[in-house]
């Protein structure tokens, strides 16, 4: 299948969308990696992060970051946010394609990190791609070489609203944890939390 306009043509750039159900499968296991990443930086879950990459991937955040073994830089990403107030990473219009036993991927990735600074709260806000050459060896997938791109990113002073609902926790005590493991959040967790 191929992806059209309105008027029923090819759309110029467009991927070409396969009907096979493994690639779909495929595609879907680098998307839920990727969604797991995002995961291990906000929730400073290393293993998670390490979880992702191949033992002989590259991470390339920029020479002023990162530049070194894929496995390595949550753990630098995760010291460095723990001196954050709060973070929240979002991933979205990932582009996946599939040749063999290799996948290109880009996603875009937005990220708003609260710190404190003299005082008052600011906010980070990033706005990045992640280009990504994954690999499949035997039936797992896994991050080989990661190059990110900023598109833009901007910091200011905010004024935090009162709080309201359940805040997040940057462990393993957060909700989703429970959840994610079949079980169900405590009615009074989800209250009073």
């Amino acid at each position: 299948m191929r992806i059209t306009g309105a008027d029923g043509a090819r759309m110029q750039g467009d991927p070409v969308v396969s009907d096979s159900l493994a690639d779909l499968a495929d595609k879907q296991a680098i998307t839920e990696l990727i969604h797991a990443y995002c995961r291990a930086v906000d929730r400073l879950d290393v293993p998670l992060g390490r979880s992702i990459w191949h033992e002989d991937g590259y991470a390339d955040y920029g020479a002023g970051y990162y530049q070194g073994p894929g496995r390595d830089v949550i753990d630098r990403i995760c010291q460095d946010h723990l001196g954050l107030v709060s973070h929240s990473h979002l991933v979205s219009n990932i582009l996946i394609r599939l040749d063999g036993e290799d996948a290109g991927s880009e996603a875009y990735v937005n990220a708003s990190l609260r710190l404190m600074r003299e005082g008052a709260h600011h906010q980070i806000g990033v706005r990045a791609r992640y280009c990504d050459r994954w690999q499949k060896r035997g039936d797992r997938w896994g991050l080989l070489h990661r190059v990110v791109v900023f598109d833009h990113q901007e910091i200011r002073e905010v004024r935090p609203m009162p709080g309201h609902g359940l805040p997040a926790a940057r462990d393993r005590s957060d909700p989703s944890y429970r959840v994610l493991a079949g079980g169900r959040p405590e009615h009074n967790e989800m209250e009073t939390r």
